[in-house]
């Protein structure tokens, strides 16, 4: 379920979150609200690491792994819900643990 969100709030059936940073998508998974932040609020030498799943208190789940491909290693849409899939700025389709963040399988696209 697509949540409603604005600057670095998101509305979720339980609430509010203040997020950390600017969000760039936010979804209601299996009771987690999960966020991709925009990946330019996050430094440009290293891996952003985007990608965080919360409790509906604002609790950290998990933040998902990064998938080894250096600074352009960000996190920019969310394709599947079941099973997670993401995909990443360097042109891979990631597919993760939906409750640990782990990253299970990732194919290159571009």
């Amino acid at each position: 379920m697509k949540l409603s969100f604005q600057g670095n709030q998101v509305i979720h059936p339980g609430g509010e979150l203040e997020a950390q940073y600017p969000v760039q998508e936010a979804r209601f998974l299996d009771g987690k609200i999960v966020v991709i932040y925009d990946y330019m609020a996050f430094p440009q030498d290293a891996p952003a690491r985007n990608l965080f799943a919360y409790d509906q208190s604002g609790g950290l789940i998990w933040r998902a792994e990064d998938i080894g491909q250096g600074r352009t290693d960000a996190y920019v849409n969310i394709l599947s819900e079941a099973p997670l899939k993401v995909g990443n700025f360097s042109g891979f389709e990631v597919e993760l643990d939906a409750s640990t963040g782990k990253v299970l399988n990732k194919v290159f696209t571009k």
